[in-house]
């Protein structure tokens, strides 16, 4: 993945994403970004949209907010850009699932004519928020 053709308000999101330890919403990107020189909803909405048709960001829709891509793994992710969801901590981790996208397709096609947007988010407490509900015991 290459931001090297960023504009630089695209830029300064994709920064902005790729530090955060969390997913945030275009507002919250928005508040962090005033100091910035970025002062509308637009901005960051066109910013956005142009990262998640370049493949760099991901919208993971339970929580309305916005991650960076993170698919390391190497393999073809078919447009499903699937997610486990920490509810206590609030951390979101890009899962590597190849056969995914071509199993939803398939069951969305047994029902759908043509399947367009796929989503797979799943959620619960993450290895580390257990392991301290565990030890605070």
């Amino acid at each position: 993945m290459t931001t090297e053709k960023l504009s630089l308000q695209n830029q300064k999101v994709f920064d902005l994403l790729s530090r955060s330890k969390t997913p945030l919403s275009a507002y919250e990107i928005l508040d962090k970004l005033r100091k910035h020189g970025v002062r509308s909803p637009p901005t960051v909405y066109r910013a956005l949209e142009k990262l998640q048709q370049m493949g760099l960001v991901h919208r993971v829709e339970t929580l309305n907010a916005f991650v960076v891509c993170r698919h390391v793994c190497g393999k073809p992710h078919g447009g499903v850009s699937p997610f486990a969801i920490c509810t206590s901590c609030g951390a979101v981790q890009e899962l590597c699932e190849p056969t995914l996208a071509r199993a939803l397709k398939k069951l969305g096609a047994e029902f759908l004519a043509e399947v367009g947007h796929k989503i797979f988010e799943v959620s619960g407490i993450c290895h580390a928020c257990q392991s301290k509900k565990i030890t605070h015991v």
